[in-house]
This record gives C-alpha cells, sequence and structure tokens, in this order.
C-alpha cells in the first residue's frame, strides 16, 4: 500500500495529543489533530480519515456527541471511532459502544496496546482467498 491512512485525533489536552502522536509517529501513519468536538467534526467532514480517536470528556461538545454526530452522518457513519477514556469500568465502556463507538481504550495506554487496536482497526485481517 502506497497510501498513508490518516487518523484524526480528537483531544482538548495538548499533553494527550503529544503523547499518541509519540506512540504512533513511528508506524508512519498521517496524523490530524483537533483541539475540541466541532474542529474534529468539522476535520472528519473534510478528510474522511481511516480511523478516530476521540475523547470522551472535551469542554463544549464531549466526545458522547461528536460519535452520535458522525453515527448521524451518512458520509461519515463507517469510520473506525475509537473513543479514548479515563473511565476503567464496564459502564463507561458500554456507554460508549451504545452511543455507536467501535472500541474503547483507557487510559493510561501503553505503546503496544495502542498499535494493536489502531491495526486491528485500519488494517483489519483479510478473509482467505478461495484457493485454484
Amino acid at each position: 500500500m502506497t497510501d498513508k491512512m490518516t487518523i484524526l485525533i480528537v483531544d482538548d489536552e495538548i499533553v494527550s495529543r503529544y503523547t499518541m502522536e509519540a506512540l504512533l509517529e513511528s508506524e508512519h501513519y498521517t496524523l490530524v489533530f483537533a483541539e475540541n468536538g466541532l474542529q474534529g467534526l468539522e476535520k472528519a467532514e473534510l478528510l474522511k480519515p481511516d480511523l478516530i480517536l476521540l475523547d470522551v470528556m472535551m469542554p463544549g461538545m464531549n466526545g458522547f456527541e461528536v460519535c452520535r454526530r458522525l453515527r448521524a452522518n451518512p458520509r461519515l457513519d463507517n469510520l473506525p471511532v475509537v473513543m479514548v477514556t479515563a473511565w476503567d469500568d464496564p459502564t463507561a465502556r458500554l456507554r460508549c459502544l451504545e452511543i455507536g463507538a467501535t472500541e474503547v481504550i483507557c487510559k493510561p495506554f501503553n505503546r503496544t496496546d495502542l498499535h494493536q487496536l489502531v491495526n486491528s482497526l485500519i488494517n483489519p485481517p483479510k478473509a482467505s482467498e478461495p484457493k485454484n
């Protein structure tokens, strides 16, 4: 594959954006950043990224509302959305999935966990081709 996959990272905290950038930069993805929910929706519409990493807790429009709006947009409703949260409990995970998240990852996460998750969503295993 010659084209780089694009990941949109939506997080209001610069430290979180920097951390995700540091963890993913070696994978040679094109990383695009948004500092709030509205900016995230605008960039998603403009770029139609391969994956969105979306913080749950942001001022103004939180990640839940951003995810709801992405799922309501026919152009973006199939994009993989990973909700990023500090809430490490089954209820929070279920809430994220109920509003349309593809997956949930809890902070703090490590490089291996993030890479495995991103790779599984951007490069899903292909069905085996029939043998001739």
